[in-house]
């Protein structure tokens, strides 16, 4: 990781410097000062905002693909209601066009005391309106992570019960409900279980940091703060998913998430890639956990429950990615009937349906 003012650039291979082809993910964030600097609307701080772009200026010299596209969806994707066309048209356009100036136009625009938009002519007759069937629907990546956070917060709410019957015991609980109920593992989620349910006072700090966790929160509060932190995981993983080659589709790319949010960082830093395991046909993550355990609980009881074993995870890997998606969302529907969540993520029966 290294700063470029507000901004910390994360990712496996970040060392002081981005390569030539590498990729880098604009978090919401960074899109929301981006949106804000150009339209003249909101706080933005200028001269952070702008070291950034100088520091990764329009260039055919030194191309760096500088991707938005999720941070946008994230910003106009509300869950429970769908897409927003306006928000999204804003935020596309106001990234594009400050993404293309090289550092000639970027000086130009930060000495005026108009903000862009004012010089704009395109905007907004000329610019058109992505609809909701033209948008990606982030619910395929964020579904199962979202999940296994609601669940987290619903055994952190169990405050008693987890006293009775000890931290342990709702490490294997949520363990269980992640592997067999929600089917799916995965690595940031269970480093913040392992802080928040089992770790030392330091580790439940970090955990609840991420969280944004108080103890205070109705049904619905839950709901959209696991939502929001899946968000991060999922920003946060999209850089590794590149850089390591595990998304299929994608030309694997040294890659980083550009953030002036700590979480990242904080997640990373919970767990550790060990090994890729590579069949000829997948590539699966072999990763350990970085969370300081509390005094009454064991490092083998966590890596009994956590470990992961190879012919496990190749078993998982293998099967039809449909199915694995259907068997989340219908977990997911379930525990927010079961918790008596009022805004629903699968209110239009999305994958429900047989």
């Amino acid at each position: 990781m290294y700063q470029v003012g507000r901004y910390s650039i994360v990712g496996p291979h970040v060392r002081g410097r981005i390569p030539e082809g590498a990729t880098l993910i604009l978090d919401a964030n960074v899109l929301i000062d981006l949106r804000n600097f150009y339209f003249g609307e909101g706080f933005t701080d200028s001269e952070s905002l702008r070291a950034l772009l100088l520091r990764f200026p329009h260039s055919r010299r030194n191309p760096v693909e500088i991707n938005y596209g999720w941070a946008a969806t994230e910003l106009s994707w509300v869950r429970g209601d769908g897409h927003d066309p306006s928000r999204y048209r804003r935020l596309v356009h106001a990234a594009s066009q400050v993404l293309s100036w090289d550092v000639e136009r970027i000086e130009m625009e930060f000495s005026m005391r108009r903000p862009p938009i004012d010089r704009d002519r395109y905007w907004p007759r000329r610019v058109s309106i992505c609809l909701a069937d033209d948008a990606a629907d982030p619910r395929v990546m964020l579904i199962a992570p979202y999940g296994a956070l609601l669940y987290l917060f619903m055994l952190e709410r169990r405050r008693q019960e987890r006293q009775s019957r000890g931290r342990e015991w709702a490490l294997a609980s949520y363990a269980n409900w992640m592997s067999e109920t929600l089917g799916v593992r995965m690595t940031y989620p269970m480093s913040l279980a392992i802080g928040l349910l089992a770790g030392n006072a330091q580790s439940q700090r970090q955990a609840r940091s991420v969280l944004k966790f108080s103890g205070a929160e109705t049904v619905d509060d839950l709901a959209t703060k696991a939502w929001n932190v899946a968000w991060d995981i999922a920003m946060t993983s999209l850089g590794e998913g590149i850089s390591y080659g595990l998304l299929p589709g994608i030309r694997p790319a040294e890659s980083a998430l550009v953030t002036r949010d700590t979480d990242p960082w904080i997640l990373r830093s919970a767990s550790e890639l060990r090994a890729l395991l590579d069949d000829g046909a997948q590539r699966i993550p072999m990763s350990s956990f970085g969370m300081d355990l509390h005094q009454s609980v064991t490092e083998s009881a966590v890596q009994k429950l956590f470990e992961f074993d190879p012919a496990d995870s190749l078993s998982r890997f293998g099967r039809d990615p449909e199915v694995v998606l259907r068997q989340a969302v219908a977990a997911v529907d379930a525990l927010e009937q079961e918790l008596a969540v009022t805004k629903r993520t699968l209110a239009d029966s999305w994958m429900l349906d047989s």
